[in-house]
């Protein structure tokens, strides 16, 4: 370990990234999946049932809700992350700020939701599949393991071969999500339609619900949709461990996540209910072809509508288990290395592979294809509808934990006597954007109880009681804020990184650097 000194004499510690993976991933990859992180089966194959579920303005209203506490997280993992880009923030950050078994619970829990993610998108290749070669032809178990055999194999390769694959992916899902938006938007303006223009004539009801609990209750259940249609936004702070300049990738990458949530997302989601009222058939098709976003195409006379959606619905789910792959492995990794895993998974060849990490992921995925298989020719629709609902929870309990520990970092950082300007990536709206994601968390919960046990009647609160009780019992003692390490793990720039690093606030000087901008702020 070295020391140098900055131009106002502080020493700095040039402490080495723990672990041996290689810095390999470039600005460009961080942004892909960036993006690729929020266009998932979420959006395209579940936001429809939302709509129908609660409404038009109420699935806007869920979405928009979730959206506002995406950015205030990714916000915040991004300022954290850049200071110390370290591969396994979700276990790393909370125990080192806020308490050790917090960081413990909370890179379990990030690790249990990836290692769901990672069949349950399998599960949802399969049904698509069964679009084009009926079940009675091919189990749809089959379909699961054609698919997870080479995304495996990418992962056992060094990160650049992640990287490329995802970049490639998420390619073909922004120009999908794109070319949905302008072909939706000229439906909506009466392209195809009899009617002329629809105007807002199908937000009728704008929410769903006989009584106010009724609309209360629809509202709460569509907030698994939204969770598990957001999850991955945060894996950019993830990937920070393998950036080759994260001081520059990362802050890029996180800068457009509010707008990339408004196009993407709420402009999606508005335009299905402008063009489907909420009791229309198509908004809980099981059937691609009867699928909203198949719909816009039909309406606009292109025949080819629901062979593109299908195809791209499952470059979508391919996407999303290749990242959760990664993320699984290297939350696996990141534990093992804190003691808080078998110490086998800590292990990293000289390629910068945490292989055995790797391996045990993808047999878990072999499990659940097992359990699919037990389950009969729907097994695969089960488990993808049951993985979604559980891994939507655990979504939301890392965010909030983030948020929390995001609050104890810059307290503690200035309780120091440090400086936000010495930062290299200053969250916005800090610490507001930090309590409305806790308070937007907290609020969900009840809503997500609530419409639980009032619709269900089942005792689930045995298990939440028992739960707390034993977390209470359990103690806890936070990190003090002196005693809070900011010099471990920093990263230092290159004389060369510092050059490029100093110019990327400039002012774009022409029409091409003003077309970067935006293109970075977007994609």
């Amino acid at each position: 370990m070295s020391e140098k000194k900055t131009d106002v004499d502080e020493v700095v510690l040039d402490a080495a990234p723990e672990g041996h993976l290689h810095r390999k991933l470039q600005a460009r990859h961080l942004e892909m999946i960036a993006i690729g992180g929020t266009i998932g089966t979420g959006l395209l194959l579940r936001s429809g049932g939302a709509i129908a579920r609660a409404g038009p303005i109420g699935a806007l209203l869920c979405f928009a809700i979730v959206g506002l506490q995406v950015f205030g997280v990714a916000s915040s993992i991004g300022e954290m992350a850049t200071l110390f880009p370290v591969e396994g923030a979700f276990s790393h950050f909370p125990a080192r700020f806020v308490n050790p078994a917090l960081g413990f619970a909370s890179g379990w829990n990030y690790w249990l939701v990836w290692a769901l993610t990672f069949p349950a998108e399998f599960a949802g290749i399969a049904g698509l599949m069964s679009f084009w070669v009926s079940k009675e032809q091919v189990a749809s178990w089959i379909w699961s393991l054609v698919y997870m055999v080479p995304i495996v194999v990418v992962n056992l390769f060094p990160v650049t071969g992640f990287a490329e694959v995802e970049y490639v992916l998420c390619i073909i899902k922004i120009f999908a999500i794109v070319l949905f938006l302008i072909i939706g938007t000229f439906v909506w303006f009466g392209v195809g339609q009899t009617t002329g223009p629809l105007g807002f004539r199908n937000w009728s009801p704008a929410i769903v619900g006989e009584t106010g609990l009724d609309r209360f209750l629809n509202i709460g259940r569509s907030f698994t949709t939204a969770f598990f249609s957001y999850g991955g936004t945060e894996l950019v702070g993830l990937t920070a461990g393998e950036a080759a300049n994260p001081r520059k990738s990362v802050p890029r990458a996180i800068n457009g996540t509010f707008y990339r949530i408004v196009i993407f997302y709420l402009g999606a989601l508005f335009l299905v209910g402008v063009l489907l009222a909420p009791d229309s058939p198509i908004l809980k098709a099981k059937s691609i072809k009867d699928s909203p976003f198949v719909y816009a195409y039909t309406q606009a006379g292109v025949s080819f509508g629901a062979d593109f959606m299908n195809l791209v619905i499952i470059v979508a789910a391919s996407s999303a288990a290749n990242s959760a792959l990664y993320a699984c492995a290297r939350t696996l990794m990141r534990l093992a290395q804190e003691g808080s895993a078998p110490r086998i998974f800590a292990k990293v060849d000289r390629r910068g592979v945490p292989m055995n990490s790797v391996i045990v992921v993808a047999l878990f995925g072999l499990v659940a294809v097992a359990v699919a298989y037990s389950a009969g020719k729907e097994g695969t629709g089960l488990v993808f509808d049951w993985l979604s609902g559980v891994i939507s929870y655990g979504i939301m309990a890392n965010w909030m934990i983030m948020s929390y520990t995001h609050l104890r970092f810059r307290k503690g950082y200035l309780s120091q006597g440090r400086k936000v300007e010495d930062l290299p990536y200053v969250a916005p709206f800090y610490p507001y954007a930090d309590y409305v994601s806790l308070t937007i968390g907290s609020v969900v919960t009840v809503f997500l109880l609530v419409s639980a046990f009032y619709s269900n009647g089942v005792a689930s609160e045995k298990f939440f009681t028992t739960q707390c009780h034993g977390a209470l019992k359990s103690g806890f003692k936070f990190v003090s804020f002196e005693d809070m390490d900011f010099e471990t793990g920093r990263f230092i720039e290159t004389a060369s990184q510092k050059e490029e690093n100093d110019h990327i606030h400039d002012k774009p000087k022409n029409l091409k650097e003003w077309g970067q901008k935006i293109w970075y702020k977007l994609f």
